[in-house]
Parts: structure tokens; sequence; C-alpha cells
């Protein structure tokens, strides 16, 4: 195969790996400019689903809100949270109850401009879960 060919077929692998793995977020309007709602949900490496959502607040903070949906319970999950390249939230989570889901609600301070939060979750076997949601600023 000519090296053209194979530039161009591996840039539409590349292409749809990327089309694939990005969250589909939705922008929630709720008829106030000054708030923004950013939702991702995406399937995990192993059967799990998880849900991110960060919202602004009006009192220059977001809060995020995390959910990992599992069908094993009592597990343990290693969840990392990023703001802006910058590690602001590391815990262990235990899934529980009838769903074998747990959910996590943290505050980080409203930057200007964009602000990109990055979550992480590992679970048993090797699961991994990874979701990340842009919000626009003031």
């Amino acid at each position: 195969m000519p090296n053209g060919r194979l530039r161009h077929l591996v840039a539409l692998v590349l292409a749809a790996l990327v089309t694939v793995a990005t969250p589909i977020a939705a922008r929630a309007d709720d008829g106030d400019d000054s708030r923004s709602d950013v939702r991702a949900e995406l399937s995990c490496s192993a059967g799990s689903t998880v849900r991110l959502r960060v919202r602004t607040r009006d009192d220059d903070r977001l809060r995020v809100d995390l959910d990992v949906r599992t069908p094993r319970r009592g597990t343990t999950w290693s969840v990392v949270m990023i703001h802006e390249r910058r590690l602001v939230f590391r815990s262990r989570s235990r899934t529980g109850g009838s769903s074998g889901s747990f959910s996590l609600r943290r505050t980080l301070p409203d930057w200007p401009g964009r602000d990109t939060v990055t979550v992480r979750a590992n679970g048993p076997r090797g699961e991994t879960c990874r979701a990340s949601a842009t919000v626009d600023g003031d």
C-alpha cells in the first residue's frame, strides 16, 4: 500500500476513534444566561456507565455530580477528579444499595473562561470509566 493511502487510512481510523470516544454532552438552558449546565454520559470498559454533570452557580462555584452505575454491588472504586489539569479530589467509593451504584458531589471554584472537569473511576478487574465536561465561563 503506498504511503499516501496508508496515511489516509490511519487518519480515517483516528477520526472514527475520536468520534466514538468523545462523550455526548448536552447543554441545558434554563433561561438564565449566567448559568451553564453540561452533562456527559457514557459506557465504561466493562458494562458500567458513568454520568458527569457540571453546573455553574451564581456564587462563582461549579457543582460537579458524578454517578457510576455498575451491575456489581459491594465493589470498591478509586475516583480521581481533575479541574483544569489539577488534581482536586481523590477517594475510594463502594457501590451499595440495590442499584450497585455510587454518587459523588463536589464544589469547585469557577475560574474565568471555560472550565474543564475530568473524572476517572477505576473499578474491579481493571474496569475504567472516564468522563469530561467543559462549561463556558463569564
